[in-house]
């Protein structure tokens, strides 16, 4: 090719990519800004989330039946729980918290933390994430359904597991993403916007198909993130996963003002409950137990020990992030890079 060729050729990819920076985002075609709420969306719940929660967190419980849940690194089961007291019976995933207490793909404070890091810009009836806790089951019950119990935390005398709720009538989606219907549908686009939000702000490096699930009703099409361990800054992910499956950046055309409007309420300090997402003592029977947070013992670490006190929660860094990315968003909004819906 010649000189006057290859200056031609150049000229044109440079007019395209300046018409591709320049160009403005799609507008979505529906109209009003959040979908009319009825008793279905909780459909996939078994009970609202923060009540599960709470019972699964303290209530008196008893295992009906426990399997396998899947053979990955973290060895998740499936159990029936029943909670005698108030009659309530639910399915529920559990994993066990690692021995050091946190790990690469098992990292029980950033799932607590992402569980409870939406709180900050959805209402319970539109979360995304399943309800998450930390429980210590004592040996003599952990030994009814298990062959061994082995408690990760000196001088306890219970089984420490990750503990959330079983999201029911849901799927792995064929494809998560229609930018058609997207454009076309409020509560289609609302409910994976949320999602998009999320991922975004907790920077979900996990791009597995299988961490992300759909309500089976088409009509009320929830997206709920099952799997957020690999997230907040971690430098380890499935690198293998196309970029397709990721949704670290914001992928969709618009975003919620309703959520949108909440994040631009915030100040930094209002993200500091994240430090500390969980906090542990044990009874006088040895059984750790679930206790009002206190301060982080060392904001420089995301697992903590001082006396009794063992905490879980993000690193001072890790809540930095959380707010620079927030910042980072809004100003795109206020740019006009991002429309709001």
């Amino acid at each position: 090719m010649s000189k006057t060729g290859r200056r031609l050729v150049l000229l044109l990819v440079s007019v395209s990519l300046a018409a591709c920076a320049t160009s403005q985002p799609e507008k979505v075609r529906f109209s009003g800004s959040v979908p009319t709420r009825s008793d279905r969306d909780y459909a996939n719940w078994p009970v609202e989330p923060l009540k599960a929660a709470l019972l699964m967190q303290e209530a008196e419980i008893k295992a009906l039946s426990v399997e396998s849940a899947g053979a990955g690194m973290t060895r998740p089961e499936k159990a029936e729980i029943l909670f005698p007291q108030t009659g309530d019976k639910f399915s529920v995933k559990g994993k066990l918290v690692p021995p050091d207490l946190d790990g690469i793909n098992n990292s029980p404070r950033k799932e607590l933390a992402a569980w409870q890091l939406q709180t900050i810009f959805l209402d319970p009836v539109d979360f995304t994430v399943p309800s998450t806790v930390l429980r210590c089951v004592p040996i003599e019950k952990w030994m009814r359904h298990h062959d061994e119990a082995i408690p990760v935390v000196p001088d306890t005398k219970c089984v420490l597991v990750e503990v959330t709720v079983w999201i029911e009538n849901a799927t792995v989606p064929d494809e998560l993403y229609e930018e058609e219907r997207f454009l076309d549908d409020l509560d289609y686009a609302y409910h994976l916007a949320n999602f998009n939000i999320f991922a975004y702000l907790i920077n979900l490096r996990d791009n597995r198909k299988g961490n992300v699930l759909v309500s089976k009703d088409e009509e009320n099409r929830r997206v709920f993130a099952v799997d957020n361990g690999v997230s907040f800054g971690t430098i380890w992910y499935n690198w293998i996963y196309p970029p397709t499956y990721s949704w670290r950046t914001i992928s969709v055309p618009a975003l919620p003002r309703k959520s949108i409007d909440r994040l631009r309420e915030l100040r930094r300090e209002d993200l500091d409950f994240l430090m500390v997402v969980a906090q542990l003592e044990p009874d006088a029977d040895g059984i750790l137990k679930v206790v009002q947070a206190g301060a982080p013992i060392d904001p420089s670490e995301g697992v903590r020990r001082e006396g009794t006190s063992l905490q879980f929660g993000l690193t001072a860094g890790e809540v930095e992030d959380v707010w620079q990315r927030i910042e980072a968003l809004i100003e795109r909004v206020d740019a006009g890079e991002i429309p709001l819906f």
